[in-house]
């Protein structure tokens, strides 16, 4: 089984997320991937989260949006997240988004995507995770309390 820590790097996490709509939220999250050696071919792992039109779900005090894509463009699981403290509205939630996340999963890692994403709706359904995520001035912390929710969810 392969963790959130093992698959998001501190400098994939934008604590001030500046796009306040859910398709250039997406993209300003996407650019920061843009060099991760796990990324095979930029330009497939964008088209392949870009097709997919993510649109946002409500968690527990919250809306997040997870875009993904299963692809060969990425040679391992690779994930990204931004985070709006102030949140944005959203057609599909009655909720603000707060969270952006987006990965790119090889196409060969059915389980684990289902799994990854499977666990960050969970996650994002806990409400004291959620606020000490909202909380956080620092990357490094943002894993960790993602890290500590994925441990209890194991």
């Amino acid at each position: 089984m392969i963790s959130i820590r093992q698959i998001l790097q501190p400098g994939h996490i934008n604590l001030s997320l500046s796009s306040t709509e859910i398709p250039s939220a997406v993209n300003e999250i996407l650019a920061s991937l843009s060099g991760d050696t796990r990324i095979l071919q930029w330009d497939g792992l964008k088209k392949s989260v870009l097709e997919r039109n993510a649109s946002a779900i409500d968690a527990d005090g919250c809306a997040i949006v997870i875009a993904h894509g299963r692809t060969d463009a990425v040679g391992s699981l690779v994930m990204a997240v931004g985070r709006s403290t102030e949140g944005f509205p959203s057609d599909t939630t009655k909720e603000n988004v707060r969270f952006v996340f987006v990965a790119g999963i090889p196409s060969a890692l059915n389980s684990e995507y289902l799994r990854v994403v499977g666990t960050i709706a969970r996650l994002c359904s806990n409400k004291d995770l959620v606020q000490k995520l909202l909380s956080t001035p620092r990357q490094d912390t943002f894993i960790d309390i993602l890290c500590s929710g994925e441990s209890v969810l194991s």
